[in-house]
Formats: structure tokens, sequence, C-alpha cells
């Protein structure tokens, strides 16, 4: 079976390597679907292959490990002990894979495992290959009016976007400021217009500010513009964002966010940096009266929801996806990424491609 590699330096390699099998309470996804993320991207395509196995964003990847963590695919084969999924399931991956006897997996977060039990994608094998193995216990069910493009997109970008909003206490009325509108902040901007936001989205790259417009997001700024911060308060009327997003993962957009926050009102920060910040925190934060917080992924329990609760309500997020490729065409998919394309990119394998059953029968 075909699988991707990412050497570094902006090297993509698909290596044919022998099919897994699942072993106890795992099974073996046939890939529909693999999202390319913006941490991914900074921390296997484009480092140097010498500095592939350092820490970046505190985290440490292994270039022989096959990358991407938004996967999604329909169940092809079960392993031993397996009660929660049968052949043709189609699911989604939660891809913090916790231990799940910890004090942080018992209350959800396996993101914030102490054991540290793995991260598909990054220390194990991820979702740009044929097939797949996972647990089962990391596995959610997609509801059928979603796509698996759509479902992997949630594993991570989109679903980071939605539970932000959640974590900023987002309610009927508020203006929301998106700092970023890479995948993630596409997204969180995309749901807020949704639920009847006033939206400005802040970004330096022009594509991306033109994409948001067209998909319904009320104003976007250049955020590399001196007066930044003058047209955001005047496209929300002089008072500055209820709610802001940052995304951007830079330094200057986590000062940007603070300042593009309006008194009283609730930043959260989801983008990734290996830079310090240097904050005037009087000022900027205690002044201002802000709510700053921290929202690193979410729960897998949060996962299903998520995708239950749009199922329920209609929402599709398939316009927000600009790019699918085929596993052969990765190279070029991964370029057009680098350079700061709009909208949300995945692999793509066709829904009729054959299960293992049906291989072997």
């Amino acid at each position: 079976m075909r699988a991707v590699f990412l050497p570094g330096g902006r090297q993509v390699e698909v290596r044919e390597i022998p099919r897994p099998t699942p072993g106890e309470g795992e099974v073996l996804l046939a890939m529909r679907a693999a999202g390319l993320c913006g941490s991914d991207l900074h921390m296997q395509y484009r480092p140097a292959p010498e500095h592939r196995h350092g820490p970046i964003f505190g985290l440490v990847t292994n270039p022989e490990i096959v990358p991407s963590h938004e996967p999604a695919g329909v169940v092809a084969e079960v392993g031993p002990g397996v009660r929660n999924l049968r052949v043709s399931d189609r699911v989604a991956v939660h891809h913090m894979a916790g231990c799940g006897h910890c004090v942080a997996c018992r209350r959800g977060w396996d993101i914030n495992c102490q054991q540290k039990y793995g991260v598909y994608g990054l220390d194990l094998p991820g979702a740009m290959q044929d097939y797949m193995v996972v647990r089962s216990r990391d596995c959610v069910h997609v509801p059928s009016n979603i796509s698996l493009d759509e479902a992997a997109y949630y594993t991570c970008g989109a679903g980071t976007g939605y539970l932000a909003l959640r974590r900023a206490g987002f309610a009927l009325g508020d203006t929301v400021a998106v700092v970023g509108l890479g995948p993630v902040g596409l997204a969180a901007a995309y749901f807020a217009m949704l639920s009847g936001a006033r939206v400005v989205g802040l970004e330096t790259i022009e594509a991306r500010r033109l994409f948001a417009e067209q998909v319904g997001v009320a104003v976007t700024c250049d955020a590399a513009d001196p007066d930044v911060l003058g047209q955001l308060r005047a496209a929300t009327g002089g008072w500055g964002a209820d709610v802001v997003v940052e995304s951007s993962g830079s330094s200057a957009g986590r000062v940007l966010a603070l300042g593009a926050a309006a008194i009283g009102g609730r930043v959260v920060c989801v983008g990734f940096a290996d830079t310090e910040n240097v904050l005037d925190v009087q000022a900027s934060i205690i002044q201002k009266q802000l709510d700053v917080r921290g929202a690193w992924m979410f729960p897998l329990t949060d996962l299903q929801d998520m995708l239950n609760a749009v199922s329920l309500r209609g929402v599709s997020i398939k316009p927000l996806i600009t790019g699918t490729y085929s596993i052969d065409d990765a190279a070029p998919a991964w370029a057009e990424f680098d350079q700061g394309g709009p909208g949300k990119m995945v692999l793509h394998w066709p829904e009729d491609v054959a299960t293992t059953e049906q291989l072997s029968s």
C-alpha cells in the first residue's frame, strides 16, 4: 500500500509499505480523507532534514512516521476485543491517544495525558496512507450526512475553531474577530457567521481574506496594516470585538488579538508558536478587564458531540474545503498549502475503494 513521508526540507515521498494488521482493541481503517494541518507544515514539512528530530512547538516528531493527524475512513477489519465498531462503519479519529487511566484522561482530556501514550501522525502512524491502524477507543462515528472529508477537517482544524468559540462563551449578539484565517481561524469565523455574529477577519495573506469574504465573513482587514485596529473598531461600531480567536500563532497576532478585544472581552488563543511574547499585561489585559484563555484541541467526547450537533442542524463545511488530492499528488498538495492557499486541503480516497474484507473475499 502507499504511504506519505515528510523527510524535511519541503520534500514529500510516497512509498510502498506493508499493510498493517490490527491488534487487540484496534481496527484497520480504509482511509477516505487525511487533512493537511498547519502544525504539520511547521513541524514536519518545512524544517530541514537535520532538524526533523528536534523539538518544535515543544513536540518531537519522527520523519519515519506517516504524517497527518486528521483521519477519517471506513472500518475495513476489526481486531480482537473490539465491541464498539464493525466493518463498514464510517469513523473519524481523535488524534490525541491518551492512556485512558490517568487523571487527565479520566476527565476526558486525552490531549493532556500524563502517560504521553501517543499522537497519530507525530509518533504513531498517521492518516496519509491507504490503510491505518487505530485503537477503537479513539474512533467516533460519523453521521451519514457529513462527508468524510468534512469529518477529517473536524478532527483538528474545524473542531478547534468550533470549540474555541465555545471556550470563549460565544453568545447571541457578540461581535467576533478572528486573527489568522488559515483552516482553524476560517472555521471559527464561519461557525460564528452561521450563528448570526458580525465577524471581522484579520489576516496578512490577501487570498485568504478574499476567500473568507466569499464564504460570508462580513469584513476582513490586512493584519499587517499599521491601522488594522482602527479598521477593526470602525467595523465593530468603535468598540472592538466581544470575542477574539487568535489562530495565527505569531507573536504579532497574539498582541493584535488583545488589542482587538473590547473592554470586558474574551480572547481565546489556539495558535502554536515557538516564540515568546512580551506583553504589557496591565494595559492590554488588566485595565481592559479581559478574559484570556488557551484552547488546545478538545476532548474525545466533544468530537462526537460536535459531529452530532452539526449533523442535526444540517451544517456543512464543504464550502471551506478548497482542495482534494489523491495520495499520489501529495507533493503538490503540500506545496500549495505551503504557499498559504485559502481554505482546507485534504488527501482524498474514493468511496468505492475496496475494504480489506472485500479484497480477501
